[in-house]
């Protein structure tokens, strides 16, 4: 192995008859915008972090087959085709952290079998759908720390069964009774950090850990213990009626000043339960009442009151588009131009302090078109391919019989 000078402000190291072993194309001036395309395609190991890449193709990255480790930390990324990484299916590490992801997807990760260490801290994700790991068995190592993430399937890491770290801290949780799935994965898995990992909504609960702190107080502010006590089984509770809380505590009355007591509600405070999101008017609901292969009619029931902006928003792997305003208590949408045998994600979004909030998401997938089609296509397709085939060749009959005929007529006045 050799080290080799720069190429294209890119640091290699070579190994024999060309072979790159590294790139580091880092803090590059000025910063790369794309995934550069001078770099030799044995490349093992790529670095681009701190430039500003701002979207990832699979056409930029498919004839890198022998990465293993790819840098992308701190770039401007806020797009990732799906299945970008699916030529890469020896990448063990991929970094991604600190760029500007909304959210984390199947296709995003497509392909990646043998991928053991994925990390995604501080970017924007709000979410991360059901299937998201689906094709990466090998994980051991999660990081989604600093994100923007309310809400997590409880079933979204089981199928990880070579998991060993998950890192989770610093999301705004909102600890309803669909987090309660997750909440019990958590409370299960073996080397669970809960160090600032703590609900952000709702405001009754905000604040609470998601697990005990305290193992000789294990039903003392804490997400898990309130859902297990307020959530049925399918973690979905009925509204239960009551009267609002008016209970306080005198000033003199509490063990601690106020400077030394921790925020919220101290251990000696009366603390009225409610499930939080109960009531199923306050939360927005998403069903699917038709589906073809090109179109979809959805049905969406607000909140009322209206509290907040709401709008529908479809998401594309890290892209979304916001489709409509929701003004009406009861709407049904019709969704258009579809394309066959595909999933779309729409989801309920509010809009808060600039930020926008998911509450509720639906998928839909769109049906394949019927047998009959698909024949006629593929069969339409073979046509024109032999169409232009048969084209090319007579074109090379052509030329040859000009070429032979020109060759032919000096021939002939020579020997006239």
């Amino acid at each position: 192995m050799q080290t080799g000078g720069v190429r294209g402000d890119c640091w290699l190291i070579e190994g024999e008859k060309g072979f790159v072993w590294l790139a580091i194309c880092s803090q590059n001036q000025p910063p790369y915008e794309a995934i550069p395309q001078h770099i030799n395609s044995t490349i093992v190991d790529l670095r681009l972090n701190e430039n500003k890449i701002k979207s990832i193709h699979y056409s930029a990255l498919s004839r890198f087959g022998n990465l293993t480790y790819l840098n992308l930390t701190k770039n401007e990324i806020t797009y990732i085709e799906d299945g970008a990484f699916s030529a890469q299916f020896n990448l063990q590490v991929l970094q991604l952290g600190f760029n500007k992801l909304r959210n984390l997807t199947e296709g995003i990760l497509r392909g990646l079998g043998k991928l053991q260490y994925l990390y995604l801290q501080a970017n924007l994700i709000e979410t991360v759908t059901p299937n998201a790991f689906w094709e990466c068995p090998n994980i051991e190592n999660i990081d989604l720390s600093m994100n923007r993430i309310q809400q997590l399937d409880g079933a979204i890491f089981t199928g990880l069964n070579k998991l060993t770290t998950c890192e989770l801290y610093t999301n705004p949780f909102n600890c309803s009774c669909e987090l309660l799935g997750f909440l019990k994965w958590l409370g299960g898995f073996p080397n669970r950090t809960t160090e600032r990992m703590v609900c952000d909504s709702p405001p009754s609960y905000s604040g609470y850990s998601l697990l005990s702190q305290n193992p000789s107080m294990p039903t003392y502010r804490n997400a898990l213990h309130m859902l297990s006590t307020l959530c049925t089984e399918d973690y979905v509770t009925s509204y239960i009626p009551g009267t609002p809380d008016t209970t306080t505590l005198s000033p003199d009355s509490t063990p601690c000043g106020v400077e030394d007591c921790p925020s919220g509600t101290g251990p000696n405070d009366i603390i009225n339960i409610s499930p939080p999101f109960i009531d199923v008017d306050m939360k927005p609901i998403m069903r699917l009442k038709q589906v073809t292969h090109t179109s979809a009619v959805i049905m969406v029931h607000m909140p009322n009151p209206f509290n907040k902006m709401y709008v529908l928003v479809l998401y594309n792997n890290s892209f979304f588009t916001n489709i409509q305003a929701l003004k009406k208590e009861k709407e049904e949408i019709e969704l258009k131009n579809l394309k066959a045998h595909t999933e779309y994600t729409y989801c309920v979004a509010s809009i808060r302090n600039s930020l926008q909030h998911n509450h509720t998401c639906l998928t839909v997938s769109t049906g394949p078109k019927n047998g009959k089609e698909r024949v006629e296509n593929n069969s339409t397709a073979t046509h024109y391919i032999m169409t232009i085939l048969g084209c090319l060749f007579g074109m090379v009959i052509v030329l040859g019989v000009v070429y032979y005929c020109l060759r032919k007529k000096p021939a002939t006045r020579g020997k006239t």
